[in-house]
């Protein structure tokens, strides 16, 4: 969940293959216990069918009893909201995750929902398929995001059994950075991240971002000759990762699709009012990417071996200390988050063009900009997870 940049390695390969995904559904959805393997797939679908809140809180934990990660001005504790309702199933409609107005002065309660199932790519799960449709807000001086983070942490491998009762024994102990828990990865990025929608200030504008340690990935995307590692793509910069080509949307909604490989990964869009109901479509019982328009697919990214290392001149020390053995790791135990904040590391670092962005960024969210970001939500009217076969 950060800004990013490109660069060209001092290294090249010698020849690109082109990523090319042929894929064929054999998941389906499954409703069993979260302790059974079988549910980390599933489909809860809240426009046509009464999910209920005990349902959702047998996929999802829905409270962050940490500080915002990206330094952002809310606050994603339930023990310390101060609003009711943050997180609401609304009957056959959609699941509303709100941001309100908090009782700290420039401050909003916000919700950050992590899965309790983690998500690898292994033999028999060569594939996966993550679907989204909905809607964002859309606000200046917000930063809402669904994506995926990955751990080796304990506390992460450990959250199907979790509850939100558990994990409010976290408030208020420690910061994001040195707490783990079953939300929170303190060895980020030794297990990766992927960013499937991130927007910002209320631009019409849709990112797709990996996050890596250099050891891990070089990336080539959308075909293109330059080759991109995907640890810090700007020298010096810890978070800027790897990226596609940011695409424009005339709202912030519709439907929203990634499918992970171990070679890459695809990131597909549909505007709202396309069909994505009907046979093969994303949101069928069957999805077929094969059947899927090309002006749909947004940005692909190969995942290629790299040459890189840590250094102490292009990283930061606990960058390197968090990715050490990581030439030996890859994207794994990938949870899905939802999330808005305010401000923060990208959201504030792009407020305007002028040499104290930030500053201006949390002045408007405390005065003029308070009345147009309190209330709005993220909207899920449908969310589900299925294995494909290559």
């Amino acid at each position: 969940m950060t800004t990013f940049f490109k660069i060209k390695p001092s290294f090249a390969m010698a020849k690109i293959v082109p990523f090319i995904v042929l894929l064929y559904v054999i998941g389906c959805t499954h409703q069993s216990s979260p302790d059974n393997n079988s549910s980390a797939f599933y489909t809860l679908d809240f426009e046509n069918d009464n999910v209920s809140q005990a349902e959702l809180n047998r996929y999802f934990l829905t409270t962050f009893p940490h500080s915002d990660p990206t330094e952002g001005n809310v606050v994603y504790d339930r023990v310390k909201w101060v609003n009711e309702d943050m997180v609401k199933v609304k009957d056959s409609d959609g699941l509303y995750l709100y941001i309100r107005q908090s009782d700290q002065p420039g401050f909003f309660d916000s919700v950050r929902v992590t899965s309790k199932h983690m998500y690898n790519i292994e033999q028999g799960n060569e594939a996966i398929l993550f679907v989204f449709k909905g809607a964002l807000p859309s606000v200046n001086g917000a930063w809402p995001a669904w994506w995926l983070n990955g751990s080796y942490e304990k506390e992460w491998l450990e959250s199907t059994s979790k509850t939100n009762d558990d994990l409010d024994q976290y408030s208020g102990v420690g910061n994001y950075y040195d707490t783990p828990s079953a939300v929170n990865s303190t060895d980020w990025p030794s297990a990766g991240e992927v960013d499937i929608i991130e927007s910002i200030n209320g631009q019409k504008l849709i990112h797709n971002t990996l996050h890596t340690c250099p050891q891990m990935y070089d990336s080539v995307w959308n075909n293109d000759p330059k080759i991109i590692n995907c640890a810090n793509a700007k020298i010096g910069d810890p978070n800027a990762g790897c990226s596609g080509n940011a695409y424009e949307v005339e709202e912030t909604q519709g439907t929203f699709a990634a499918i992970w490989k171990k070679t890459g990964i695809e990131f597909y869009y549909w505007p709202e009012g396309e069909e994505v109901r009907k046979p093969g479509g994303p949101l069928s019982s069957s999805p077929n990417p094969t059947k899927w328009l090309s002006e749909n697919l947004k940005n692909t990214v190969s995942l290629l071996p790299t040459t890189a290392a840590c250094q102490e001149n292009a990283h930061e020390s606990w960058q390197c200390k968090n990715c050490q053995g990581s030439e030996n790791k890859k994207l794994a135990n990938l949870k899905m988050i939802f999330n808005i904040t305010t401000c923060g590391k990208w959201a504030g670092a792009k407020f305007d063009d002028s040499d104290t962005p930030l500053a201006n960024c949390q002045a408007y969210i405390s005065g003029e900009g308070k009345s147009a970001i309190d209330g709005k939500y993220i909207k899920v009217e449908y969310l589900s997870v299925k294995q494909l076969s290559l």
